[in-house]
């Protein structure tokens, strides 16, 4: 990504660039960053405006990408500080190509969606549900953080529309996102803020536990402890494979996993989504 492109990937994405900022991710001079911004707002001007008051540079209202950004790239550098690069190896040793559902995102509504978290605006959305009888119920959110499991990413939110409850919304089923105002006080979103340790270990019914402590680099210890956020306890679960039922009945050559500390867990609300967790 070429010094140009990554101003622009900044105003997409989260709606301001300041020099630093610029400096710090491309590792370039003060001279080199301060040119770089001069040469964009030459470049693309109605793309750019100075903010006075925060001494930055803003996306402007009629921002118009001068570049493709891949999306999936843009979500891991939002989320987790990860870029995609494609890699210049020719000869390679696996397979011909990975099999995946291909699911597009609108990258429009992504990057719409991420500059209202940087800037902390709600947004009137649409969106499908898949609980819900109507197809395209429209609410008032206010989105906090992004994240990714199973190849799904998803917005965590406050829902201002219901009881200011947080969610998780998959990205894929927004059809349209604006700016919003609102009035309503926001909850703290301790969900999210709280920590939870996950003991995992072997399935206690798999008949060949010390193959199963390789999988987990288990050499010295007996479990494994996963510190995770409470509102993304059950997402790890589900990606792990791990049992989390009562008695550990799932069957142990599917599940090879189990979650050994269920009790301690029993009222968080995402842990609906971990495997047999509704299993007595």
């Amino acid at each position: 990504m070429n010094k140009l492109e990554l101003v622009d990937f900044l105003l997409m994405f989260t709606g301001k660039v300041n020099r630093n900022e610029l400096m710090e991710i491309a590792d370039i001079s003060i001279a080199t960053a301060t040119r770089t911004l001069t040469q964009y707002r030459e470049t693309y001007a109605d793309n750019i405006e100075y903010n006075i008051g925060k001494k930055r540079y803003d996306a402007t209202r009629q921002f118009s990408p001068a570049f493709t950004h891949n999306c999936i790239s843009a979500l891991k550098a939002m989320a987790y500080g990860q870029r995609l690069e494609p890699t210049k190896l020719l000869t390679t040793i696996g397979p011909d190509s990975i099999a995946s559902i291909d699911v597009s995102l609108n990258t429009d509504l992504v990057s719409k969606i991420c500059r209202a978290i940087y800037a902390g605006h709600a947004l009137k959305a649409a969106y499908v549900s898949s609980t819900e009888n109507y197809k395209n119920r429209e609410r008032l959110i206010l989105p906090t953080a992004i994240f990714e499991s199973r190849n799904n990413w998803y917005v965590r939110a406050c829902d201002l529309s219901d009881n200011t409850t947080y969610k998780n919304f998959k990205l894929i089923r927004f059809n349209d996102a604006k700016t919003a105002e609102f009035n309503k006080e926001v909850p703290d979103d301790i969900e999210w803020r709280s920590k939870v340790t996950l003991t995992i270990g072997p399935h206690i019914k798999h008949p060949n536990p010390e193959a199963l402590k390789l999988d987990l680099g288990l050499l010295d210890k007996p479990v494994v402890n996963l510190i995770v956020s409470e509102a993304l306890a059950g997402f790890v679960l589900a990606e792990l494979g791990v049992d989390s039922s009562a008695n550990s009945i799932l069957n142990p050559f599917h599940f090879q996993y189990c979650l050994l500390n269920r009790y301690e867990l029993e009222n968080l609300n995402s842990l609906i989504l971990a495997p047999g967790f509704n299993e007595k």
